[in-house]
């Protein structure tokens, strides 16, 4: 379980510290941006992989007091992971640990290391966190924030009555993608990638419809500058080459999924892309968390 250890993926990882402790038990975790990783206690897997640019010591004291409360599913803001982990806790009874390193460096290289983390953890075990990518407890609904963004107030998540289905997001994850090729080649992780094109609209509105994954990739070092995914990968490029002032600085290549997959899924194969390009390149795509120009 090399995700467990204290040296995994070369971070310097803090001892594990329960959600439980005192004051003075969690001052182990780092006043300092960087990434964090929490479990179940006596379990072999993790929970969730998260980063911060605030102090990994605020963020996880905050989450720990956000799902204390035993009758109320906490909001989905300020930490998405809050609703799914208290699911967790409400329905199997687990307690939680976690355990931090600190990295203080730019947005793009602490979201490159996260998505590189999550996908170390599904080549290492086989499947997703229980609580990334938006995957949930299959027998609750979550809260929204707080505040919807029309000014309503939010919907707290509850468990849902016997009658009802059971929330897809808390389908199975999807296979990691096998680390095959390199970042841009036609089949790197092992799909089918199409020819590159010109991010222009004669172009895109040739391709296919459906869920997929696509690149973009600069057109003269065709470096690979973002990775994406879309329920409709056509309509989402049509989106995206509205935006550059130069269609012609970049160029396109997807590939579009054989049968539907649940959104969850979806991100879980987009985050094998990143975190792979990540571990080639030892950073993310150039515009993988920012705007584009």
């Amino acid at each position: 379980m090399e995700y467990f250890e204290a040296n995994w993926s070369s971070l310097p990882w803090t001892p594990w510290v329960p959600f439980t402790a005192t004051k003075e038990q969690f001052r182990e975790i780092p006043k300092e941006p960087g990434l964090y990783r929490i479990r179940p206690t006596g379990k072999d897997f993790l929970m969730y992989i998260g980063e911060t640019r605030r102090t990994v010591h605020e963020r996880l004291n905050e989450l720990r007091h956000n799902i204390k409360r035993k009758d109320l599913m906490p909001w989905n803001a300020p930490h998405t992971a809050a609703p799914s982990l208290w699911t967790w806790k409400d329905a199997e009874g687990f307690e939680y640990e976690c355990s931090a390193a600190p990295l203080d460096t730019s947005m793009n290289g602490r979201r490159g290391m996260e998505c590189y983390l999550l996908y170390r953890y599904r080549q290492e075990y086989g499947e997703s966190t229980l609580c990334n990518f938006g995957r949930f407890h299959k027998r609750f609904r979550k809260s929204t924030d707080r505040k919807k963004s029309n000014g309503d107030p939010g919907i707290r998540g509850e468990k849902l009555d016997s009658s009802k289905k059971d929330n897809p997001a808390g389908g199975f994850s999807h296979p990691p993608l096998p680390a095959i090729g390199k970042p841009g080649n036609i089949d790197w992780m092992g799909l089918e990638w199409s020819a590159s094109k010109s991010l222009e609209r004669k172009y895109i509105t040739s391709m296919p419809g459906g869920q997929g994954l696509y690149i973009l990739l600069d057109s003269v070092s065709h470096e690979i500058v973002y990775v994406g995914e879309s329920e409709n990968c056509a309509k989402r490029l049509y989106d995206h080459s509205q935006k550059v002032r130069d269609k012609n600085d970049l160029l396109f290549s997807y590939h579009i999924l054989d049968k539907a997959v649940f959104p969850h899924q979806l991100k879980e194969l987009e985050n094998d892309l990143i975190g792979n390009y990540f571990e080639v390149y030892r950073k993310a795509p150039e515009y993988q968390f920012g705007n584009f120009k």
